[in-house]
This record gives C-alpha cells, structure tokens and sequence, in this order.
C-alpha cells in the first residue's frame, strides 16, 4: 500500500486493531473448523505439495474428521445430558466414525468428475494455501491463512476508505466494522470467500483510484484483483466486472464524467477477457453448477429443466428472506442506509457498492440455498462495512448547534473527484 494513502498514524491504528482481532481468536475464538469444501483444497494442497490423490486424500481427510471431532467435543461440552464421566466421547466417536467412513472413499462428497471439475477449475485458494500447509500442517497452515485473509480484508478496506479522501478515524471505524460483520467471519474459515472478498475490495480500490486520476495504479489494482478472483472463483470475476460495468455506465449517464466512462469500459473489457476464458479452456458452466444443486451432488439423475427449477426455488427462497428482514431487519435497514449514505456522499463508491451488493444476490439467486445463504451472500456486507465509515464521519463532521442557533450545512465527507468537475 503506497505511504500516502495510508500514512503512518493510520498504519499503527489499523494494525493495533488487528492485533487485537488476531489475539481474540487465537484465546477465545471457537467458530473456526474445516467444511467439505476445505477437506477439498487442503487436498488439493497436498498434491501441490507432492503427495499422490490417495496420500493428499488421508492427510486431509485426517484434519478434516479431526476438526469435527473438536467441534462435537464443543457440543458436548454444552449439552447438559452429556455424561459429565466420559468428557470427550462424542469428539472420540464422531472422528473414528469419520475416517471410518471416508478412509476409502474417493471424496467425502463424491468422487463424480463433474463435481470435481467444478473444484478443479477453481485452483486460486489452494495454490495460496500450499506454503501455509506445507509449513505448518493442514489444519494450522489453513487457520493461520484464514487470520491473513481476514486482517488482510480489513486493511484493504482501510486503504480503499483512506483512497477515498476518508480521514484515518473513519477508515479505522471501516476495518472494524468489517471484521465484527460476516465478511470477518466468513474470511477466517478455511473457505475461498476470504480470498474472494480481498480480491472484490481490491477491485473497488482500483476503481477509487481510477476515479481519483491515479489511473495507471488504479487500473492495474482493478484488473489483477479481477484476475486473481478469476483463477479463485470465476464466476464472482464475470459478475462482478458485468455489474462494474452497468453501475459505472449508468453514473456516467449521470454525472457525464470521463473517470466513470474509463471505468465501465475497462470493466466491460474484464468482464469479456473472463467469459472468453471460461469458454476456451471450457470451464464447469452454470448448468453444471446448478445440476449439482438439484441431484444432490449429482447422486440423483439430472433434472430435463433446471432453470425452472430455479426460478421457482428463486421465489420460494426470496420470499422466505423479506419474511425475515420483516422480523428482524437490522440487515436490510443498514443496507438501505449505507446505500444511500454511499449514493449522497461517496463518490464513485456508490455505484461500486451497488455492483458489490448485486453480485452477493446473484451469488444467492444462483444457489439459492437457506443454510448456505449466509456464506454466499457475505459480499451483501460490503456496503455496510463502507457506508458505516462514512456514517462515523458525517457524524463528526455535523456541527453542534451554536448560540445563535444557526446551522451550518456539513460537507461531504468524500472528497469531490477532480473528473467530476473537469468533465461535467
């Protein structure tokens, strides 16, 4: 990060709240375990790091079976109808029956080479675990690139905030509002959303400095993070850099300046250089990806329409989520706020945080699964985390009522874009 957009003061702010975050769950975290999908990369890790499939699978499947194991002793340990006589069985039992089960499975899911295709095409996360597993073992090297990810996020989002003409106060209130929201919670899991996430808030600091007449910087930063999201996640990649693409041309139509108009040009240029590759090197399309949602893993024959099946399992799914938000909308109120709060007073991070918060939805609407809604919709969280930096300053910067009891009008906490006033 260049030492003008984050200077010093901001640098030992941010990495003081880090360290605490990093102390937190080194003592007191316990939501930290190892999915399906982990067992996945940390094998993936292993073949990187030599190991034959048949070896890279038993040292994952190890760790992950050790992982649930410690997740079921937690349970135990909570359950008040567990033997106070025998602590620790149920961690005992659940990981002997694990690797009794898997021990000689191709996959803990399925060994279908549609489905694997599917994690195959996706080598990004693995690629940057193999140095942690390599030096550390499968389930510390994961954990351990969990906590990098997730104070990596934070910082980016200081230094995308501070890119932004934020003072280092509000960038600061950004970062922790990231790593108290699910955007910390789900970068720190064994998962490829933290990589993705660091890759989306680098993207939206490209286009920030783009905006700010840095483009050189700008654009490199927005296409590499677009580039790495690419190798980790294809399809965020695709979506997102279409969505840049609208919100900024749309922003153009508005504001008519020529920052926007390199934006959304560069962004429709990304977004066509992801759709080709994908059709070159023939990647999983999004009817595999939907046939493995309506066979279970591909286990049941294939459905003859599933698009249908999707929009009606779309509507099912959407009208569950607004009953939700009906009985507990602390969510959709702070999203509607910093939306708007972004639209009024940031800049181009409006239209970016509408792209950002469009490309979560279609992440759910593509799977739109309730117990896994909360990990693919994360990027929903982008908004806040931006908006709430923005709300800490037009807070601080709202005057207090003076004798005379005339108000002032508070600025804007963004500063206005050279662009925008050259090119309108």
């Amino acid at each position: 990060m260049p030492r003008s957009v984050l200077p010093g003061r901001t640098w030992l702010l941010a990495l003081l709240v880090s360290a605490v975050y990093v102390l937190a769950q080194l003592t007191a975290g316990t939501s930290w375990t190892l999915f399906p999908d982990s067992y996945r990369y940390a094998r993936a890790a292993e073949q990187h790091l030599g190991a034959d499939r048949g070896e890279a699978h038993r040292t994952a499947l190890s760790a992950f079976c050790a992982s649930r194991a410690d997740q079921a002793a937690r349970s135990e340990k909570l359950d008040p109808t567990s033997a106070a006589d025998a602590p620790g069985a149920a961690g005992a039992a659940s990981e002997a029956t694990c690797l009794k089960r898997w021990s000689d499975a191709p996959d803990i899911t399925t060994g279908d080479p549609r489905y694997q295709s599917i994690f195959s095409s996706r080598p990004g996360y693995p690629l940057l675990a193999t140095p942690f597993v390599g030096a550390l073992g499968v389930l510390d090297g994961m954990r351990a690139l969990g906590l990098l990810l997730a104070v990596g996020g934070s910082l980016t989002v200081c230094g995308l905030l501070r890119g932004a003409g934020l003072p280092p106060a509000a960038a600061v209130a950004g970062q922790i509002a990231f790593l108290v929201s699910p955007l910390g919670r789900w970068s720190l899991q064994a998962l490829s959303e933290g990589l993705v996430t660091v890759c989306v808030l680098g993207a939206v600091w490209g286009g920030v400095l783009m905006a700010r007449d840095r483009r050189t910087v700008g654009a490199a930063l927005f296409i590499g993070s677009l580039a790495v999201c690419t190798v980790t996640r294809y399809s965020t990649a695709l979506v997102l850099a279409a969505l840049i693409a609208v919100a900024m041309f749309a922003s153009w139509l508005l504001r008519r300046s020529r920052a926007d108009l390199l934006l959304a040009g560069v962004a429709t240029g990304c977004a066509g250089a992801v759709a080709l590759v994908m059709k070159l090197l023939g990647l999983p399309s999004s009817e595999v990806t939907l046939q493995d949602t309506f066979t279970r893993h591909f286990r049941a024959p294939e459905v003859p329409d599933p698009w249908a099946r999707l929009v009606d399992l779309d509507l099912k799914y959407w009208s569950h989520w607004i009953g939700e938000q009906a009985a507990m909308p602390f969510f959709l109120v702070a999203t509607a706020l910093s939306l708007w709060v972004l639209l009024r007073r940031g800049g181009v991070l409006g239209p970016l945080a509408c792209a950002v918060t469009l490309t979560g939805a279609a992440q759910i609407a593509a799977h739109p699964l309730v117990q896994e809604a909360d990990r693919l919709g994360v990027l929903m969280w982008v908004p806040v985390t931006l908006g709430i930096a923005l709300i800490t300053q037009a807070v601080r910067d709202f005057p207090s009522l003076p004798n005379d009891r005339t108000v002032r009008v508070p600025s804007s906490t963004v500063e206005t874009y050279r662009a925008d006033t050259t090119d309108s």
